[in-house]
């Protein structure tokens, strides 16, 4: 009898994994909008930001489009595979979540080269690191994910490059910009931008390469449930 072979290691176990992941995820949510609160206190409390620029920080953005998706799915729930754009917009939000928190990591690294101190309050930390955490693990163990097809990696730069012109058009015109290295002024022109760019456009196809590779893994078998043969009748 032919063994079926479309489900995730987890979905194997059954409803128990379901429920801790859909605790997971309520608690993920929580958890990613106090950060993003707590973040947005210097625009509600201190005035110390504005809040246009607040929110042209693609960290910010990630992790909104983060919350968006954890609602996407609860409210969907786990009752059946998903489909795979669902799976798709999970992996990419993922990378970016990743790509925010390597990014803050260089900029911690090179600060502290420079002898400059960054101070990272708590909802940053969260922001960049617990929530990027739980976004991986999210994407490769809980059931029901899709298997994805490798050319859903040149997808991943869609966002980035409407991202990046944006910040571009933006920056001049306000006089700020959310990344040193996107300020052609700190960068040296607008060629070193361009390197930048490409820097981090080679870690984003990475970053979802590997998530797409994780999607694909081998899937064990679906467990065969027994039927017990109905008793004979006289």
């Amino acid at each position: 009898m032919p063994v079926a072979l479309d489900f995730t290691p987890l979905e194997r176990v059954g409803s128990p994994v379901k429920v801790v992941f859909l605790v997971l995820r309520i608690a993920a949510l929580a958890t990613t909008v106090l950060a993003l609160v707590s973040r947005a206190d210097c625009v509600f409390a201190s005035g110390g930001c504005r809040a246009s620029n607040l929110l042209s920080y693609f960290t910010i953005e990630s992790n909104i489009a983060f919350v968006l998706l954890l609602v996407l799915l609860l409210a969907r729930g786990l009752r059946r595979p998903e489909r795979e754009w669902l799976t798709a917009l999970r992996a990419l939000v993922t990378a970016y979540l990743v790509v925010s928190g390597v990014t803050f990591v260089a900029l911690i690294v090179n600060a502290g080269l420079a002898d400059y101190v960054f101070l990272v309050p708590t909802s940053e930390k969260v922001l960049h690191f617990v929530v990027p955490s739980y976004a991986i693990l999210d994407f490769v163990f809980a059931p029901g994910r899709h298997r994805l097809h490798w050319n859903t990696v040149w997808v991943s730069l869609g966002f980035p490059l409407v991202y990046g012109i944006y910040t571009l058009v933006r920056g001049p015109a306000v006089g700020w910009y959310p990344y040193i290295f996107l300020d052609p002024q700190w960068a040296g022109s607008y060629a070193a931008v361009g390197v930048y760019a490409a820097v981090l456009a080679a870690v984003i196809l990475a970053v979802s390469a590997a998530l797409i590779a994780a999607s694909r893994l081998p899937r064990l078998p679906r467990l065969p449930v027994s039927r017990r043969a109905p008793p004979a009748t006289q």
